[in-house]
């Protein structure tokens, strides 16, 4: 999945008059799992004006603020909607600003996750087990622009491991400390950390940088798990193109759900066990990096990205099974939509992303039909022809379902403006009736 989703960060610049956008952040974070003390200093730079508005977790204190060397009072702010709030004139031209910041707090506790409870909706939590700080969570600095880039500074005791998606740049283990640094140097739209008593394991394949943090109770599986990574980069990048990052890390959890990130995904200690997770789960999640994480898809216009990657992921498992396992899992999808209550159905350009089992139906399911429907419209080698180029034109760009059909018109040289149309305007699906018979 995207992480493939919409990100409300930490210390996050927003406002209708403030115009934010060449946000990178260079952050030193110290994480203490035992305390949950939390430590972050850096800056920011970022071209703005107008006035912006600085938010920051509550459990957060400001100890230094400056903005272009001038130092401002790191009062508590005002708490507006959970957060503490303050006020940046930036001026009334875009210029190039620089946000300099110290604060520290301490992080919730690890709570529990329902199955069905997304990570992105948890707030930061630190424990020795593990910890983890999502980027919707306000715990690190936003400039309300829709994308940014980091070099991120990791700090820990040496029994733990840290990671963030990005390229690792250095590690090292002295003085009973473990640090690592991490840089992201293409436009993502938030900043993930995750840490815990890893044992990491690592091969190289094709000059991509593969890892496992796993658990100690796990560290068993990790032979197995890095060869499903290669399987799948090698599938892909035959079917899409290149592998847009420079590695790709498996990375345990000790709640029960799991998440997609660039360059990365987060999985539970007891979902990495299921057997038939590297056969499928894991697959979705290596794709989300060219769908969701490699092109983003376009909110306002709804979410293209799951259901393209339910596609080529979870159905073309089954079509690689079987014809009857293929055939199975479209009866499944229907007997699921069938099941959808009245008034729950909404059109798919009205998805944006799951909160129950009827908008996954929807948003992975149903949109996966539209793309099985669609290759039977254009032909196999056609439509992969219009994925190929749909990733070339847009990788690393916001593309809606516009964007789709066009790369799927150039391939084809058809117009699909009634066939886009009919499945993602409307709710619900085509009621087939018989008019009359014949016996023969």
């Amino acid at each position: 999945m995207r992480f493939v989703s919409c990100l409300l960060c930490c210390l996050a610049f927003a406002s209708a008059e403030a115009q934010v956008s060449a946000a990178h952040y260079d952050l030193s974070v110290t994480l203490e799992p035992d305390s949950r003390l939390l430590t972050v200093t850096g800056r920011v730079r970022f071209t703005g004006s107008g006035m912006a508005q600085l938010r920051l977790a509550p459990e957060f204190t400001l100890q230094r603020l400056a903005l272009d060397g001038k130092p401002l009072a790191a009062t508590r702010g005002a708490l507006i909607g959970g957060l503490r709030v303050w006020s940046l004139a930036l001026g009334n031209k875009p210029v190039t600003h620089a946000l300099e910041l110290h604060y520290r707090g301490a992080l919730a506790p690890l709570g529990k996750a329902d199955q069905r409870e997304v990570l992105g909706d948890l707030p930061a939590m630190a424990d020795l087990r593990g910890s983890y700080l999502p980027a919707s969570y306000a715990w690190y600095p936003d400039l309300g622009a829709e994308t940014l880039t980091y070099t991120l500074a990791l700090d820990v005791p040496a029994t733990q491991r840290a990671i963030a998606p990005g390229r690792l740049l250095k590690e090292t283990t002295q003085h009973d400390r473990y640090r690592a640094r991490f840089e992201f140097s293409r436009p993502t739209e938030g900043i993930t950390l995750m840490a815990a008593p890893y044992q990491v394991r690592e091969i190289t394949y094709k000059n991509l940088r593969l890892r496992t943090y796993f658990h100690p109770e796990i560290a068993e599986l990790a032979n197995d798990y890095l060869n499903s990574i290669s399987d799948y980069i090698e599938l892909y990048s035959n079917w899409i193109g290149a592998y847009p990052y420079t590695g790709f890390s498996i990375v345990s959890s000790p709640l029960p759900t799991g998440y997609g990130m660039p360059t990365l995904t987060y999985l539970g200690i007891e979902v990495l066990r299921l057997p038939f997770i590297r056969h499928s789960s894991l697959g979705h999640e290596i794709l989300h990096n060219w769908w969701g994480n490699g092109v983003y898809a376009d909110w306002r216009h709804g979410n293209w990205s799951e259901g393209l990657t339910t596609f080529m992921a979870d159905y073309t498992y089954k079509e690689r099974q079987s014809a009857d396992a293929a055939r199975a899992q479209r009866l499944s999808w229907l007997r699921d939509f069938a099941a959808i209550p009245e008034g729950d159905d909404i059109p798919l350009r009205d998805f944006t992303s799951r909160h129950h089992s009827a908008s996954q139906t929807i948003g992975y399911h149903k949109a996966a039909f539209l793309f099985f429907m669609l290759r039977d419209e254009l032909g196999v080698d056609v439509f992969n022809h219009g994925l190929r180029q749909f990733w070339k034109k847009q990788q690393f760009r916001t593309a809606g379902w516009l964007e789709l059909q066009r790369a799927f018109e150039t391939a084809s040289g058809k117009k699909l403006d009634i066939f886009f149309a009919q499945w993602l305007t409307q709710s619900g699906a085509p009621l087939n009736t018989i008019t009359g018979c014949r016996l023969p």
